[in-house]
């Protein structure tokens, strides 16, 4: 408050002066706080705004996306008077290059102007209740002759009753508003108010200023108390009031840890450890401990230290910069919600609260599967079922889509196809709506085999999806959602390339962020199916043979059409086998390209689920030639498993199912999977404990970890050899908040997780309709080559590789979400959860 009265005694000499020669009706703004609205002023609310010259005026150049350019979006003015009935608002946008209409009704994702009021009694109301409101005006409305007609926009809009006018200035835009007042004005009265303006210099929104100084994260159209102050001045008083206390801009929680941070906590898998499990937390240091550091471990309710110890011996991590000094508790096995802590000379740290249960996953094993029916395709996410994530059927018009035809962005000329395919169903591959084929073909296989590694994990009625009741396990059901899709991809008999599958479905053009699923695409930028590749082809015959086998004996006519799709891939894979380009049309044109240019992986593992499934001959004869079936998998390079290196899927399934195998081709194929297995229980000896290579720090890469936990599972299962089971846990340690960053990458599973994804629908802005992510959504993670600006500035890509991640809903190439990587973390957590559950 020292600072606010200081500003206001400055403001009343500085007011007394103004007054004395008759040009200013209110003093000014004391800067971010407070705005003083001078009543009563007679303002016409007509276009002409020479009747607000004596209004003083505010310009904002702050916020949280500033222009690189002053007349582009650099800054906006605003201004505010009343009479007894009405409040008055002018604001005016410098813009060079108005963006208007490019986004349908989001007008807040291009060159819009909003103000915001809270008309109520508590102005630290924090949600947004009666007589709090957004108005949001846009410049296409310039030059409108009815000012009740208005196009406006915001949350409880309606309850503004705002007209106005929009009219063009010499370097922009602007309008005035008038808003009915519930009251009339008195000396002194304050209201909350807070302005904004949104800018594009083309394309989406690329400009965020913002008035009031206790939004620092634009957060004011979900927080009202963030707002700042608007106070009723009657025009001659000489009294200047004083506005009470402003709300103290909220601090912000940590995504990302600095390196600076990096000396300060201790890391731990912040969603808990099982009781007979190994537990390792890690003191991340910037230098070698010259003595080991002495650690607690601290019951959080009675605060009593229940067990002690020294850290190990300081060892370098290169991949993330820190010295690891490890902090081995698996010994205390109660159950209890605890911390870490560290004091003494080599400085103070503690961990979050974290707990010790048998169930520390169950939760989690629900929410990583929900993640797919929240991403279905086709189908009204109803409230009972979604909840909060409820949202309207997404693109029922791939019900009827046809091929891509003529010239794309590099010159290649694609033909067009005579006829439709039902493409509808199935789940919206990452943040954006397009479905492809290899990603939806790993992920589907990946929910199919935790059913056939263990069909007790989900059974009927966990997930509370649509289907749930009906007798078959959940996971099945979602499974069958998306092999739908699959199936519908499949090029028709007697068309050129009849049986195989085309590539991928999406529009010409990347749809907005944030964005609804529409029912039907818009005209300009319908959806189309890109050619078909081998790789599509060939991971269609995998899992259509891998459904036959699991439905056989649910629902024998789907099994049988399952069946007949598979046999018809395989066979149009073998006549086209070098149809492998999946840069269609023309690169990342509106999806991306999942090219792959080696399918001999893709073959075998189509092969080996041909061959349990129908036990025929030509399908062994050709995976036991293949030369996957004795070197599959390079865990060196970057990972076992991806939607382009997927032979290991083939060795799992023949080790699931190993009949009809010689007792040399079991053991190959044992051989294997233990032989990667090893290679990654080495890694879980060093740094941060995941299985994964230095080198796998790639797009995706929190897939690559969880992929090779599976591996590791496998392992386990075949050998029971602890250590296997052992380097799973520590794998998920590392997802769930063991890492230099000290940060969760699933959402809603730890005090720092992550919040703000790469995803359309999922845009943290409920109050426009886009909600927060919900439980249980897995984040790509570091990746040492980030391709996106938000990872590419300074302050991320800057770090080691292991710490290049940024939770911005920008980073596509860090904080993207996807169906081909929280499969496995579904996949992990379920395995664990079963494998813990009575310990």
């Amino acid at each position: 408050m020292k600072r606010i009265f200081l500003l206001v005694l400055l403001s009343f000499f500085c007011f007394a002066a103004v007054v004395a020669q008759d040009t200013e009706l209110a003093p000014p703004e004391i800067t971010g706080e407070a705005v003083y609205v001078p009543f009563p002023v007679d303002i016409e609310v007509d276009g002409d705004i020479s009747d607000w010259a004596s209004v003083p005026r505010q310009m904002v150049d702050r916020g949280t996306m500033l222009s690189s350019d002053p007349l582009n979006n650099g800054s906006f003015s605003f201004a505010l008077a009343s009479n007894e009935d009405s409040l008055y608002v002018l604001m005016t946008s410098v813009d060079a290059n108005i963006i208007t209409g490019e986004h349908d009704t989001n007008y807040w994702n291009e060159d819009s102007l909003e103000f915001y009021l809270n008309l109520t009694d508590n102005l630290a109301e924090t949600s947004y209740t009666d007589g709090i409101f957004q108005v949001n005006i846009n410049p296409g409305d310039i030059g409108n002759t009815d000012p009740s007609a208005l196009t406006i926009t915001g949350t409880n809009v309606t309850q503004a009753q705002a007209s106005g006018y929009v009219f063009a200035t010499d370097d922009g835009w602007g309008f005035e508003a008038e808003v009915p007042l519930p009251f009339t004005p008195e000396h002194g009265r304050e209201i909350g108010f807070q302005a904004h303006a949104n800018g594009s210099t083309g394309g989406d929104r690329d400009v965020k200023l913002i008035w009031s100084m206790a939004d620092s994260a634009d957060t004011s159209w979900q927080d009202p108390s963030v707002f700042g102050r608007a106070i009723f001045f009657e025009v001659g008083s000489t009294e200047i009031p004083l506005p009470s206390e402003i709300a103290a801009a909220p601090t912000p929680i940590p995504t990302t840890a600095s390196e600076p941070m990096a000396q300060s906590f201790i890391s731990v898998n912040q969603t808990g450890y099982f009781p007979n499990a190994t537990k390792l937390a890690i003191y991340p240091t910037a230098s070698v401990l010259d003595q080991p550091a002495a650690w607690a471990l601290i019951d959080a309710t009675s605060d009593e230290t229940v067990a002690e110890g020294e850290t190990a011996p300081s060892e370098a991590d290169r991949a993330s910069g820190d010295f690891i000094n490890l902090i081995d508790f698996s010994s205390f096995t109660t159950p209890g919600t605890y911390r870490l802590e560290i004091s003494g000379a080599n400085g103070d740290a503690s961990s979050v609260l974290f707990r010790i249960g048998s169930d520390v996953y169950s939760g989690l094993a629900v929410d990583a599967l929900r993640y797919f029916y929240l991403n279905r395709s086709g189908m009204e996410l109803d409230a009972e079922h979604a909840g909060e994530w409820a949202r309207d059927a997404g693109h029922l018009s791939d019900s009827s889509v046809t091929c891509f035809s003529g010239t794309d962005p590099s010159g290649q000329v694609w033909d067009e196809c005579e006829y439709t395919v039902d493409a509808s169903g199935g789940w919206y591959d990452a943040g954006d709506y397009g479905k492809y084929v290899v990603n939806g073909g790993i992920a589907a296989w990946t929910l199919m085999n935790s059913y056939e590694f263990n069909s007790q994990v989900y059974p009927d009625d966990s997930l509370s999806i649509p289907e749930s009741g009906d007798g078959i396990s959940d996971v099945l059901d979602e499974a069958r959602w998306e092999l739908n899709f699959l199936l519908g991809m499949q090029v028709p008999e007697g068309e050129p390339q009849a049986g195989m599958a085309f590539h991928k479905l999406h529009a010409l053009q990347w749809d907005g962020l944030p964005a609804l699923p529409p029912a039907e695409t818009r005209s300009g930028n319908e959806r189309f199916l890109m050619p078909p590749s081998t790789a599509a082809t060939l991971n269609l015959a995998a899992t259509a043979a891998q459904c036959a086998r699991i439905w056989h004996t649910l629902d024998a006519e789907f099994a049988d059409r399952c069946l007949t799709a598979a046999e018809r891939a395989w066979q149009a894979a073998n006549d086209n086998p070098v149809f492998t380009y999946g840069s269609i049309p023309g690169g990342s044109v509106g999806g991306g390209d999942y090219g792959d240019a080696n399918v001999s992986d893709e073959f075998f593992w189509a092969a080996a689920e041909l061959y349990v499934t129908t036990g025929e001959q030509a399908y062994h004869d050709f995976l036991v030639a293949s030369p996957h079936f004795t070197t599959s998998g390079n865990p060196d390079q970057v990972g076992t498993i991806y939607w382009g290196d997927v032979d290991v899927l083939g060795l799992l399934t023949l080790s699931l199912m190993p009949e009809g195998l010689s007792e040399d081709e079991q053991a190959t194929v044992r051989d294997q999977i233990v032989r990667i297995a090893n290679y990654y229980v080495e890694l879980t000896s060093e740094g941060y404990r995941m299985a994964m290579s230095p080198n796998g720090y790639v797009w995706g890469s929190n897939s690559g970890v969880l992929n090779n936990a599976m591996v590791l599972a496998y392992a386990y299962r075949l050998t029971n050899d602890e250590s296997y089971l052992d380097a799973v846990v520590q794998s998920m340690d590392y997802i769930l908040g063991r890492n230099g960053l000290n940060f969760s990458f699933v959402s809603g599973y730890g005090t720092y997780a992550m919040q703000h994804p790469h995803h359309r629908f999922w845009a943290g802005q409920p109050g426009r309709g886009y909600p927060n992510v919900p439980p249980g959504a897995l984040a790509g993670g570091p990746n040492a080559n980030p391709a996106d600006p938000a990872a590419q500035a300074p302050e991320v890509a800057g770090r080691a590789p292991a710490k290049r991640y940024t939770d911005d809903i920008d980073s596509y190439s860090t904080n993207e979400v996807a169906i081909n990587w929280n499969a496995p973390l579904a996949w992990v957590a379920a395995f664990l959860d079963t494998q813990f559950a009575s310990s």
